[in-house]
C-alpha cells in the first residue's frame, strides 16, 4: 500500500515514450552495476521528459551511488519544485547534503522530515555516516541498529555497522559485519572494498589485494575501489600498476584528488621534487588537508630546501597528531635543518629519551647536540644509535591530565577511544595495577579491539610479566598482524630467548608486506644474528635501494655481512662508505677496520681504525679480539 500511494503522489499524466525507453535502459544498467551508463540514460530521460519525478529522483539516486552531490541536488530540487512528496526524496536530500559536507543539514533533513518506511532503512544508514563525521560514534550505532530493526537483512546497513567498528577499532566486529554484508549481498562493492582495507590493515597489502580485485570484476569503474587498489599496488612498489590505476581513475573523474595523490607520491619517491610538490597543487578540497597529503607537501618542501615551509606544514600535523613518533622526528630534523637547534631538540628529545628509541631519532638527537656543542652527549647518542637494536615500544606521553582521561574512561568504560588515553597515563606512570583494572572492562569479550590487547601486552611487559605480554600480544596477531604488532611480538620473543618464534613471526608478516622497511629491518637483523649471512645481503640491499647510499649503519652492516661472506674487497669498498658517512660512530669504525683487517693489504689501516674502535668500547670482546689479531700483523 504504501508503495502504490508513493506511485500516486510522483506520478503525472502521460510519461514520454523516448522517455521511458532510457528510464529502462537506466534499470538494466543498474543490474549490471554500470552506474555511468545508466545515469547517461537517465539523463536522456528526463530531457526528454522533464516532468517525470520518478526519473528525476531515480537520476539523483544514482548520482549518490557515483559520489556526485552536485547532479543529485540539482535533480531533487527540480522534483521538489514538480511537487514531489517529502517522503520520496527526504533519504535522498539528506544523503546529498551529507556527501557535500553539510552535516547538520544533513542530519536536520533526516531527523525532521518525513521518510516513507521503505526508505527508513537507507535513511538511517545516511544518519550513522552523518554521526560518525560528528564524531558520536554511539548515536551512529544506534542509527545503524533503528536500521537493521526495520530491515535485518540490508546487506549495505551490515556494511555501515562493520565501518563504524572498524573506526573504533574493532577488527573483529568489523569483520564479522562484513561477512555478514557480503553474504547477504556478493555483489556489494562497498563491502568488497571496506573488506579490502580491513585485510590490508590486518594481515599486509598482497592479502588485501583479492579483495579489490573481485570488487573491479563486479565494477571495473568504481572509483573508490580504483582509488584503494592503486595506493596499495603503490604500497607494494608496484609503482607501474599504480600509476596505471592512477590515469584510470582520472580518466573517469578528471579532478580526482587521490589519483594526482598518487601521481605525486610516484614523482617524489623518484626523487622528482619540484614535480611532486607541482602536482600537489592541483589536490584540492578535505583530501588536500588530510596527513598523509599535508605530509607530502611537508617532505617534498624539505627536500628543496623551503625548511619554514616544511616546518609549518609539520607542526600543524603535530598539533592534531601530538603523539606520533614519525611526525616529531621529521619537525625535528626539518628545524636541525633550518638552523634552529634548540627547537629541534625540544621536540626530538621527549622521543630520543625513552627506553625504546628508535635508532633514527637517536642518531637525529646526537646531530642536534653536537650542533648545540654539547659534545659528550652527543657521542654518548652517536654510539646508542650505532648498534641498532629491537626494543619494545612504550606509549607515548598522552597531552591529557589524569583527572580528565579517568573521567572520560568511567563515562564509556568499553570505547578504546575514552580507555586507552587512560590507560597509558597510567602505564607512563608506572601504575600497572590501576591499568589494568582500567582496561579489563574493554578487552573482556572484545578480542577484537587490537590497540586494547597491545595495551595490555605493553603493561604486562612493562611489569615484568612477559608470559602475559606475549599473550595478549598474540590475541592482536590473530586479529591483525601490522607492523605495531610484529615489533612487540618480536620483541617478546627475543627477550624470551625464543629466537624460532621470532623468525617466524617476521617470516609470516613479509609473506603478505614484501616492502616493509620494518620488515625487511627486522629480518636482516634477525637472519645477520643467526649469520644466515647469504640470506641477509639481498634484503640488505632491497633496503638500500630503497633508502638511498646515505644511512652508515646500513651501509656498515652490508659491510659486516660481505665480510662474513669472504667479499673482502667489496666490504673494505661498503665499509668505507660507511665511515665517510660517519667516522665517529663506533659501528662504522669498527666494520671498516674488521673488513681491512679481513682483507689483509694495509695492516697500519687495520690497526688505527680497530685502535680507535678499541677506544670507543673498550669492554667491546670482539673488538678487542681483533685489534690484537691487527696488532701481529
Amino acid at each position: 500500500m504504501l508503495a502504490i500511494a508513493l506511485l500516486a503522489g510522483i506520478a503525472h499524466a502521460a510519461i514520454d515514450e523516448d522517455a521511458r525507453e532510457a528510464f529502462e535502459a537506466a534499470q538494466t544498467h543498474i543490474t549490471q552495476r554500470d552506474l555511468r551508463s545508466a545515469k547517461v540514460e537517465l539523463l536522456n530521460a528526463v530531457a526528454a521528459d522533464p516532468e517525470w519525478i520518478e526519473a528525476q529522483l531515480k537520476l539523483a539516486e544514482v548520482a549518490l551511488e557515483l559520489f556526485d552531490p552536485v547532479t543529485a541536488r540539482e535533480h531533487i530540487d527540480k522534483a521538489i519544485k514538480l511537487d514531489a512528496p517529502e517522503t520520496a526524496y527526504s533519504h535522498l536530500l539528506g544523503h546529498a547534503l551529507w556527501l557535500s559536507g553539510e552535516a547538520d543539514k544533513a542530519e536536520a533533513v533526516l531527523t525532521q522530515r518525513t521518510v516513507a518506511r521503505a526508505n527508513m532503512p537507507y535513511a538511517y544508514r545516511i544518519l550513522g555516516r552523518v554521526y560518525m563525521d560528528q564524531g558520536d560514534t554511539i548515536a551512529a550505532g544506534r542509527a545503524f541498529e533503528s536500521g537493521l530493526e526495520i530491515a535485518p537483512k540490508d546487506d549495505r546497513l551490515w556494511t555501515e555497522v562493520a565501518r563504524l567498528r572498524y573506526v573504533v577499532s574493532d577488527m573483529g566486529g568489523a569483520t564479522s559485519a562484513l561477512e555478514q554484508a557480503i553474504a547477504l549481498n556478493p555483489a556489494n562493492v562497498r563491502a568488497l572494498e571496506l573488506r579490502g582495507r580491513l585485510v590490508r590493515d590486518q594481515f599486509g597489502l598482497t592479502a588485501a589485494l583479492p579483495w579489490f580485485e573481485r570488487g573491479l570484476q563486479i565494477d571495473p569503474n568504481d572509483v573508490p575501489l580504483l582509488e584503494e587498489y592503486g595506493n596499495t599496488l603503490g604500497e607494494l612498489g608496484r609503482y607501474g600498476d599504480m600509476l596505471m590505476q592512477a590515469r584510470k581513475i582520472l580518466s573517469l573523474d578528471t579532478k580526482n584528488a587521490k589519483a594526482f595523490y598518487m601521481q605525486a607520491t610516484l614523482a617524489g619517491r623518484a626523487g622528482n621534487y619540484a614535480l611532486a610538490r607541482r602536482i600537489m597543487g592541483k589536490v584540492g578540497g578535505r583530501f588536500a588537508e588530510l596527513p598523509g597529503p599535508q605530509m607530502l607537501v611537508a617532505v617534498s618542501e624539505y627536500e628543496l630546501g623551503n625548511f619554514n615551509t616544511a616546518i609549518e606544514i609539520l607542526t600543524r600535523l603535530v598539533a592534531a597528531q601530538p603523539n606520533n613518533v614519525e611526525l616529531n622526528s621529521s619537525l625535528a630534523r626539518a628545524l636541525h635543518r633550518s638552523g634552529d637547534h634548540r627547537a629541534a631538540w625540544d621536540v626530538i628529545a621527549p622521543i630520543a629519551n625513552r627506553e625504546d628509541a628508535d635508532h633514527y631519532s637517536t642518531a637525529l638527537a646526537g646531530r642536534i647536540l653536537e650542533a648545540l656543542g654539547e659534545r659528550d652527549a652527543a657521542a654518548f647518542r652517536l654510539d646508542r644509535a650505532a648498534y641498532p637494536k629491537i626494543v619494545t615500544p612504550l606509549a607515548l606521553a598522552e597531552k591529557q591530565s589524569p583527572g580528565t582521561a579517568a573521567a572520560e574512561a568511567a563515562r564509556e568504560p568499553r570505547s578504546a577511544r575514552k580507555v586507552l588515553p587512560y590507560v597509558r597515563l597510567l602505564l607512563s606512570a608506572g601504575q600497572y595495577e590501576q591499568a589494568r583494572q582500567a582496561i579489563a572492562p574493554l578487552v573482556s569479550g572484545n578480542d577484537g579491539v587490537v590497540d586494547a590487547q597491545l595495551l595490555v601486552g605493553d603493561v604486562e611487559m612493562a611489569a615484568g610479566n612477559r608470559a602475559g605480554a606475549i599473550a595478549a600480544y598474540d590475541k592482536a596477531r590473530k586479529v591483525a598482524l601490522n607492523e605495531a604488532v610484529l615489533g612487540r611480538l618480536v620483541t617478546a620473543y627475543r627477550g624470551a630467548e625464543n629466537a624460532d618464534a621470532a623468525s617466524q613471526v617476521i617470516a609470516e608478516f613479509l609473506a603478505y608486506n614484501p616492502s616493509s622497511l620494518l620488515g625487511q629491518r627486522l629480518a636482516a637483523f634477525d637472519l645477520i644474528d643467526r649469520k644466515i649471512w647469504v640470506q641477509a645481503l639481498p634484503i640488505l640491499y632491497r633496503m638500500r635501494a630503497r633508502n638511498g647510499f646515505n644511512d652508515s649503519v646500513l651501509n656498515a652492516n652490508v659491510a659486516r655481512t660481505l665480510t662474513a661472506l669472504g667479499e673482502h674487497d667489496d666490504a673494505v669498498r661498503e665499509a668505507r662508505l660507511a665511515y665517510r658517512i660517519d667516522p665517529a660512530n663506533l659501528m662504522t669504525t669498527y666494520a671498516y677496520g674488521r673488513a681491512v683487517l679481513m682483507q689483509g693489504d694495509d695492516a697500519k689501516r687495520a690497526r688505527d681504525l680497530l685502535r680507535k674502535a678499541s677506544k670507543l668500547a673498550p669492554e667491546n670482546k670482539d673488538i678487542a679480539r681483533d685489534y690484537r689479531a691487527a696488532q701481529k700483523l
